[in-house]
């Protein structure tokens, strides 16, 4: 049935655009996994909404396509003053909104507020480097006390607490694009027009800046989890790229096939609430007894540490082996220390999503706990409703996945900040935020040794169980499309995507001869 319906939803759209006389070298399709969007760029945080919301929103900065290094987008220049607190943008004076009001400085800085005063927004923190923006999120003061002000139409300058030679490849990030105070308006190249279930339409946006150089006229996102349906409708070009699952066998096109390391690890962590593993000398004893080895073995590449290795950073030592012996001695010792009997069954209570852990590593996980007299609880939720819930959850320990939102160490570091509003942990500490601080004032050489450091100081507590670096799929043809670059954070740019290849027949499908 599903299939059934996926193709009349096709047929019918075909239609529809033909009937109109549109070029089908215009429209680009996509398929992605089921997923229900979030398409506030300011309170999500999944990298599946960051592919769709790169084609309706635009901040200062864009992704380079190839590269992902910050691009002047709504911002056409900047300077920073002496001191490095300082900076002036000039505004791009062709930028618009979708509704063709012109975006000024003025709507920036009512953008960035908004985000600011949005208690949801998970990204909000990352402008605690500007001064007041702490204490305006946190209710404190008035947003005239914030350092963001309009200085004309199209100058905006920013005041900041710190030296921060990293913010251009924030402000790259969805979460500070420049959002409008109305619904349905967008900054970026294309327009949301349609909504279904599992059913995405954009078309392009006649009031962006860069239209000209905006080769599709609607992409279209289709979500499907079957694998094998979906190879059918790569094959027979009904769509242009699969981001989702796919059966590979099924695949005709077999050099459209991507496969590269991505900029994420995925991590367990401890919740610092109420529970006996606040303290540090129970986490330590349970990293001794760790089955590493079995914990990682199933993945490509096994992270022994949080931070993903970039060209620079400094080798970080993490956990990779098991040392039962140590971690009873130390167990023993915790438990003296704070008056609980050997004898007392202690339980650690473990929150994952859905098929994110197989059964064979539970098993493991819960058989090493066992020998320190450690009662293992596992609960399991939803994918889709697992997130939300980690705040409020009284569980102590969490999975997550977590995207570099910027090519930078700090999109790691920053979900451990004492006050970052990413901080689900709860876990706080002075000389790591010293360390954080410290490093935004310095070169980059100096900084990410500073930061190297922080991620030390963060693994001896025994906060983060680093697991594994996931590694991106991808079904393109480069020789069929136009735009589209393998990177680490596979965001892929809406606006630069095109068609090389015009065909008459479905371009993946072979044909008799």
């Amino acid at each position: 049935m599903k299939k059934l319906i996926f193709i009349l939803t096709t047929l019918f759209f075909t239609a529809f655009a033909f009937g109109q006389e549109q070029d089908p070298q215009k429209v680009f399709s996509i398929i992605e996994p089921y997923h229900v969007h979030d398409l506030n760029p300011q309170t999500t945080s999944y990298s599946s909404d960051a592919q769709i919301l790169s084609g309706l929103y635009e901040g200062l900065f864009s992704y380079d396509p190839v590269n992902l290094n910050p691009k002047y987008a709504i911002a056409v220049d900047y300077r920073i003053s002496r001191d490095k607190k300082r900076w002036t943008f000039k505004i791009n004076d062709k930028a618009c909104f979708s509704d063709g009001e012109k975006i000024t400085a003025m709507s920036i800085r009512e953008s960035w507020l908004k985000l600011l005063a949005n208690p949801q927004a998970p990204y909000s923190s990352l402008f605690d480097v500007i001064v007041g923006a702490e204490d305006y999120r946190m209710g404190k003061v008035a947003a005239e006390e914030v350092g963001i002000y309009a200085n004309s139409e199209d100058s905006l300058s920013i005041h900041l607490i710190k030296p921060a030679n990293y913010l251009p490849k924030v402000l790259c990030h969805h979460a500070f694009c420049i959002v409008s105070n109305k619904p349905n308006v967008y900054s970026g190249a294309f327009t949301l027009q349609t909504i279904d279930d599992g059913y995405y339409k954009l078309v392009k946006n006649d009031y962006y800046w860069d239209k000209d150089n905006v080769q599709l006229d609607q992409i279209i996102f289709y979500q499907s989890d079957d694998a094998a349906e979906n190879a059918f409708y790569y094959n027979t070009g009904i769509v242009d790229w699969v981001a989702g699952s796919l059966d590979t066998s099924l695949l005709i096109n077999k050099k459209a096939y991507r496969i590269n390391a991505e900029f994420a690890t995925a991590f367990m962590f401890f919740k610092m609430g109420s529970s006996i593993w606040k303290n540090k000398e129970f986490r330590v004893a349970l990293f001794e007894a760790m089955p590493w080895e079995i914990l990682r073995k199933d993945y490509y590449v096994p992270a022994t540490n949080f931070v993903y290795p970039l060209s620079g950073y400094p080798q970080i030592d993490g956990y990779s082996y098991t040392d039962l012996g140590e971690a009873k001695k130390l167990m023993q010792l915790a438990r003296e220390k704070y008056n609980i009997s050997e004898d007392e069954k202690l339980t650690l209570t473990l929150e994952i999503p859905e098929n994110s852990l197989p059964n064979d590593t539970l098993v493991a996980l819960s058989d090493a706990l066992d020998q320190l007299n450690v009662s293992l609880v596992i609960k399991t939720k939803k994918s889709y409703e697992y997130f939300s819930g980690v705040r409020t959850s009284d569980s102590d320990i969490f999975m997550y996945t977590w995207i570099g939102d910027f090519a930078d160490p700090l999109a790691f570091l920053e979900l451990f900040r004492g006050k970052s509003s990413l901080n689900d942990s709860r876990w706080m500490n002075e000389d790591f935020d010293a360390l954080l601080d410290k490093a935004a004032m310095e070169t980059e050489e100096e900084r990410y040794k500073l930061l190297g450091q922080a991620e030390t100081l963060l693994l001896d507590d025994c906060v983060v169980i680093p697991v594994f670096h996931p590694v991106i799929y991808n079904i393109i043809d480069s020789n069929a499309v136009g735009g589209w670059s393998e990177n680490a954070f596979d965001i892929h740019p809406l606006k630069y995507l095109y068609k090389k290849i015009e065909s008459t027949t479905a371009p993946n499908v072979v044909m008799a001869k």
